[in-house]
């Protein structure tokens, strides 16, 4: 099921500004956190912390990520990475590559995120594998539902949180890609979904993580019932496998 990858999405939005506060922590001690600047040379351990962090802050031009242009790669592949196939060693250099710099790294036992541009384009790796398992970003352009499913077509299912009172959020998944599309939260006690109602995250991610098969028996993913009046019905699930987005620690 993708419930670890909601709690992933969510937990990594609301732990932006922390994560930039730690990481000037990590440069004055120089301890866990490596970075990785590509292109550029940069010496952010020996830059002052407070310009360090507004040079990894500073936005990215995602663009799409190519997910309506296609460029410069097509999705599931997003600025020359494929989930499944790019080994980590290879992930900073493509990034590079294809104009994506700004990054740092966050290693642990199982797992290793390259997060870029303030954590608004974001890599996986399974460390078992040292194969990506999971990319997800924030397009910097408007993107709306309608726009996705013009070219994927519709989704396969959908989800309906309610994460705090009158606040709902709602997420639709794409079998064919394994991707999942986050809505921005919508306060309310129901969701009116249009054509026009721009996406705010784009995820892809493995089997292992995307789990095709528990959204065919698990009563918490809906099938897709077009544009309309969305509200929650079910509880999210009892029983998730986390993913290593949410469980990271300092």
């Amino acid at each position: 099921m993708l419930a670890e990858e909601a709690l992933g999405r969510e937990l990594t939005m609301k732990r932006k500004i922390f994560v930039l506060v730690l990481f000037i922590i990590l440069l004055v001690s120089c301890t866990a956190i490596k970075t990785v600047i590509p292109t550029q040379e940069i010496d952010l351990e020996n830059m002052d912390p407070a310009t360090a962090i507004a040079y990894l802050a500073e936005d990215i031009d995602i663009g799409d990520g190519g997910l309506l242009s296609g460029q410069p790669c097509a999705s599931p592949c997003a600025f020359g990475i494929h989930v499944g196939e790019t080994q980590l060693d290879q992930v900073v250099p493509v990034l590079g590559s294809n104009g994506i710099s700004r990054c740092w790294t966050e290693p642990n036992i199982s797992w290793s995120l390259i997060s870029c541009g303030g954590s608004r384009f974001n890599v996986q790796v399974d460390m078992h594998t040292s194969l990506v398992n999971a990319i997800w970003f924030d397009p910097s352009v408007p993107i709306s539902l309608g726009d996705i499913i013009e070219k994927y077509g519709e989704p396969n299912y959908v989800t309906v949180d309610q994460q705090a009172p009158e606040t709902i959020r709602l997420r639709f998944y794409w079998n064919s890609i394994r991707m999942l599309v986050m809505l921005p939260e919508h306060s309310g006690e129901t969701y009116n979904v249009e054509k026009t109602t721009e996406v705010e995250g784009i995820d892809f991610s493995d089997e292992n993580l995307y789990r095709t098969s528990d959204k065919e028996t698990e009563p918490y993913y809906k099938p897709w019932s077009g544009y309309g009046m969305y509200q929650p019905a079910e509880p999210f699930p009892s029983i998730t496998t986390p993913i290593a987005t949410a469980t990271m620690t300092p």
